[in-house]
């Protein structure tokens, strides 16, 4: 009997499919691979954009509330219209530097605003101060002390310009006043010192806020102004008086210090006098030289005598109520 021979083509075949399955299964497997791999790449770039994020985010600063520099300063948080009554929605507490807005009211039992008024414009982040609220509305007849009167006269220093237009309300002045001869003001004849240390209620004009000034009221262009000033009876029947004169006399104001309440004896100052003698006028200058400096001298001592009996009473000092 003759025997059969083995079936090659068959088995041929079974190791050729066994070999494309395991080819196939392979390049699935990598294919697969490929696939997590770049998934994983996109997951690490993603995480990585985030990490480069929250690295560029500021880092915040933690400001120390118990630092002894810094104070709670209130700041408005809307712009607030003269006349307008402060409520607890008009302001927030920020923490400021001591040395940053002094007279700036800060958060203390002594400090309430709710209630105060508004006494000129406020707008939103401007600090509370004496100078922009109060108790009461800054009417006229409120800044006048008992017993005294406002009279207003009128004042050339437009054309004149002899305080540089920084007087403000609340200013103190020098009165000058200058007769004319046979009614010429080109012919000057004296001027004189006639009152001292005034106080200036009011002055005309639009106010100016600058990083350097705040309230700053410029005189007009051409022409007097009136200013008004408070005086007592008295003083007020001598200048309404004198302002009668019309072209005889005209009245100019010097700034004076705050810090001076001195009043000085001089003699008219006669212009003829000096024209041809300049020696007579630098002797002038230097008595009157002499004695700002000894007023100067004097001053700081009492100042420096005021600071040495505060700080013996080993007392804190604290913001005055408003």
């Amino acid at each position: 009997m003759k025997k059969k021979s083995p079936p090659y083509a068959i088995i041929g075949a079974a190791v050729l499919g066994i070999v494309a399955v395991f080819i196939y299964l392979q390049h699935e497997k990598a294919v697969q691979a490929q696939a997590q791999a770049a998934i994983d790449q996109a997951n690490r770039d993603k995480q990585k954009a985030i990490d480069d994020a929250n690295a560029r985010k500021p880092v915040p600063t933690v400001v120390d509330t118990t630092a002894t520099n810094m104070r709670k300063v209130y700041y408005a948080t809307q712009p607030i219209d003269p006349g307008v009554r402060i409520s607890p929605s008009f302001f927030e507490l920020k923490l400021t530097p001591n040395d940053v807005l002094p007279d700036a009211y800060s958060e203390g039992p002594n400090v309430d605003l709710v209630g105060m008024f508004a006494t000129r414009n406020i707008e939103k982040g401007d600090a509370f101060t004496p100078r922009n609220v109060g108790k009461e509305l800054p009417f006229m007849e409120g800044r006048i002390s008992p017993g005294m009167r406002a009279v207003a006269i009128p004042i050339f220093n437009a054309d004149q310009n002899s305080t540089g237009g920084f007087v403000v309300d609340g200013d103190r002045v020098d009165l000058l006043m200058t007769r004319f001869a046979n009614h010429d003001p080109s012919v000057q004849y004296d001027t004189q010192l006639v009152l001292q240390n005034l106080k200036v209620l009011y002055v005309p004009g639009p106010p100016i806020k600058t990083e350097q000034t705040n309230g700053v009221n410029p005189v007009g262009s051409a022409g007097p102004i009136s200013i008004t000033f408070e005086v007592t009876p008295e003083q007020a029947a001598a200048l309404v008086s004198l302002a009668q004169a019309g072209k005889d006399v005209r009245f100019n104001m010097i700034l004076r210090s705050r810090r001076d309440n001195t009043e000085v004896a001089i003699k008219p100052f006669v212009g003829g006098d000096y024209y041809n003698s300049p020696k007579k006028l630098q002797k002038l200058a230097d008595k009157s030289a002499d004695r700002v400096k000894d007023l100067k001298a004097q001053i700081e001592a009492e100042e420096k005598k005021q600071q040495g009996e505060g700080n013996t009473t080993n007392a804190t000092p604290t913001q005055p109520a408003p």
